[in-house]
C-alpha cells in the first residue's frame, strides 16, 4: 500500500521511505495475540500497526440516507443524491500525515 502514497516534495518522499521500512515483526504481536484465545473478548474491530503504535479505528457507519420510491437512474443519483450528500462527504485530500502528523515510533 505504501507504493501509492503520493510524495511530490522530497520531504514527502522521505516520510514514504520511512513508512516504507516498517516490518511484519512489528505487526507479528497483535496477529499472534488476535489469533489467540486472549483476544477472545475483542471482535469486529480494526487496528493498524506503525511500528511500535498500534491504532483502533472506527469503522464505517451510515451518515446519511436518501430514498427514491420509484427507484434511482444514473442521471437522478448526479443530480439529486449526490447533491445532497456532498457535504457528508470523505475528504478526498486527507491522508495518514493529517491524523499522524509524527513518524512511527
Amino acid at each position: 500500500m505504501t507504493s501509492s502514497i503520493p510524495a511530490t516534495t522530497p520531504a514527502e518522499h522521505e516520510r514514504v521511505q520511512r513508512l516504507q521500512s516498517m516490518s511484519a515483526d512489528k505487526i507479528a504481536p497483535l496477529v499472534a495475540y488476535l489469533a489467540s484465545d486472549l483476544s477472545k473478548d475483542v471482535t469486529n474491530q480494526i487496528f493498524a500497526v506503525r511500528k511500535n503504535e498500534i491504532a483502533l479505528f472506527c469503522k464505517p457507519r451510515p451518515i446519511r440516507s436518501m430514498t427514491k420510491v420509484e427507484g434511482w437512474t444514473p442521471e437522478a443519483i448526479a443530480h439529486e443524491l449526490v447533491p445532497s450528500f456532498r457535504s457528508s462527504f470523505a475528504r478526498a485530500d486527507e491522508v495518514s500525515a493529517h491524523v499522524f502528523p509524527y513518524d512511527a515510533i
